[in-house]
């Protein structure tokens, strides 16, 4: 029964720790590119179980970790149940539960509970540490970044062999980080199983696997989520954040603590994760986390232990037998499920009214793609009506332009005709002048010409509107001159529709240019383009 208990707490620190700190170890070597290499994938579960278990298997690894254990094996179940409802009701405001610390506490709680809890002088360096922690991961990755920088800035380093290089110090920081924060986090499990040899390493082994299989799907979204949204920066802040992980993890591990008046304590990866951020964000003087989420993350670093504590106080008066405790417990108890239900239910309200707002959403862009589609639809139909009836116009036009023409080209006929049955004399000179006079007057197309311009007036109708506010002083020759250029007509066309010579054509671009204000390396036909 004393192995159930020990199997069952261990499943559950376990599953707590590789559900909400390993994604963030995870996350950040992938955010890295460290965790794309095939070695460190292939090494990281091997470190890890490698650096919770050797402890285990040589004593002299166990380190200066002194950690406060309840006489009576069965107590060891409430500390794991009052860790999981600590760590459950922290979830409830913040991603980031600190379950070392809630651990420690429970074993404090159970403690006390049986009169064998250690003195408040003993506890006092772990509190201690518990807040120089997050203190000294912010300072560390501050500077690590600062450094980093300046060092960048000075050698002017390319971009591509900035980010080689990130990748292959990354690659190499990984096992460290992986090792560290797993020996770190080792004195959890060694309470647990209560004392060292392969029989208790294989358990630990065991009911790590287990307790990471059985939040293996809810640990590798949050790995990813927080490698693809949160970690989306620049390769020196994930380095920043990894090594000066690395570091609190190592030194929190290590005697140096003791010598500073602190203790050795395993650390919440979530809570190194924020302090790291909140460092580098104060040097680089723009945020990398929510002020909201580092609010959260230290009220759950301060509430994670102060409930399991009595939870596990509560749960330990009642294995002693004490009233109080039972009713103390259950009203913890109707708090939680109280807490749970809430939750649950402000979530299903909080997902109905999304999918209320989404829909809203939808049918609001449906109906205003069907409004935009009809406005289109309706001046599709308004421009293919203009361009029929100008179409029909045109017909209209020629048909008349060459009745037109037939009569004159008649009347010419019949005239001529007369002419040459005339005898040679003054008379036959007046009307022979009279004929030529009609011809000449028919050339210059002044009629055709007006039309022609009228027609470029309607189609050109924008263009000429910002030509007369942009260059008010133009004359009506040169608006009609700057309209044919704009069409693409040449010097020698333009000489023709105007009636005047290709000379007096390139005289009157001249002008224009002149008027226009363009300097000789101007073009004049693409500045006219750009009106």
């Amino acid at each position: 029964m004393d192995l159930l208990y020990v199997i069952i707490s261990l499943l559950i620190v376990a599953g707590l720790l590789a559900w909400r700190d390993l994604p963030i170890i995870g996350g950040s070597l992938l955010a890295s590119g460290a965790g794309e290499r095939i070695g460190v994938r292939i090494l990281t579960p091997i470190i890890i179980l490698a650096g919770l278990v050797l402890p285990a298997i040589y004593p002299a690894l166990e380190g200066p970790f002194e950690m406060a254990l309840p006489a009576m094996a069965k107590s060891l179940l409430p500390v794991g149940i009052a860790t999981l409802v600590a760590v459950l009701a922290v979830l409830q405001f913040s991603r980031f539960p600190a379950v070392p610390f809630a651990f420690m506490a429970a074993l404090v709680g159970l403690g006390l509970s049986s009169g064998d809890a250690p003195r408040f002088t003993e506890i006092l360096p772990y509190l201690y540490s518990w807040l120089a922690a997050p203190l000294l991961c912010a300072l560390l990755a501050g500077g690590i970044y600062r450094i980093h920088t300046l060092r960048l800035r000075k050698r002017k380093t390319h971009m591509a062999v900035m980010e080689g290089r990130a990748l292959t110090v990354a690659t190499m920081t990984a096992p460290l980080l992986l090792a560290s924060a797993a020996y770190n986090n080792s004195p959890v499990f060694l309470c647990l199983v209560q004392g060292g040899g392969y029989v208790s390493a294989g358990i630990v082994v065991v009911c790590a696997l287990l307790g990471w299989l059985i939040v293996r799907g809810r640990s590798i979204r949050a790995k990813w989520t927080i490698a693809d949204y949160e970690l989306d920066t620049n390769s020196v802040t994930i380095l920043s954040l990894m090594l000066a992980m690395t570091l609190c993890f190592a030194f929190f591990s290590s005697p140096l603590p003791a010598e500073i008046g602190l203790g050795a304590t395993p650390l919440p990866a979530g809570t190194l994760y924020l302090s790291a951020l909140l460092g580098i964000s104060l040097v680089r003087q723009r945020a990398l986390v929510d002020g909201g989420e580092l609010l959260k993350g230290g009220i759950a670093m301060l509430l994670s232990p102060a409930l399991a504590l009595m939870a596990a106080y509560c749960l330990g008066m009642v294995l002693n037998g004490g009233t109080l405790g039972s009713m103390v417990v259950l009203g913890i108890a109707l708090v939680v499920g109280g807490m749970f239900f809430f939750r649950r239910r402000e979530s299903r309200i909080s997902a109905s009214r999304q999918m209320v707002r989404s829909r809203e959403q939808q049918m609001y862009s449906t109906q205003k793609s069907l409004s935009a589609l009809e406005v289109k639809a309706e001046m599709t139909e308004r421009d293919l009506r203009s361009k029929l009836d100008l179409k029909r116009k045109e017909l209209v036009d020629f048909a008349v332009g060459v009745s037109d023409q037939k009569e004159f080209m008649e009347k010419v006929y019949g005239e001529l005709a007369d002419v040459r049955a005339m005898e040679a004399g003054p008379a036959k000179d007046q009307a022979m002048d009279a004929l030529l006079g009609s011809l000449r007057e028919r050339m210059y197309f002044t009629r055709e010409m007006n039309d022609f311009y009228a027609r470029s007036e309607v189609l050109n109708e924008d263009f000429n509107m910002r030509l007369r506010q942009r260059f008010p002083n133009l004359t009506d020759n040169e608006r009609k001159l700057t309209n044919l250029l704009r069409q693409g007509f040449s010097s020698k066309y333009i000489a023709s529709l105007m009636n005047i010579t290709p000379k007096s054509a390139e005289i009157n671009r001249s002008r224009l240019r002149a008027k226009l204000g363009l300097k000789r390396s101007e073009n004049l036909i693409n500045f006219i383009k750009t009106i």
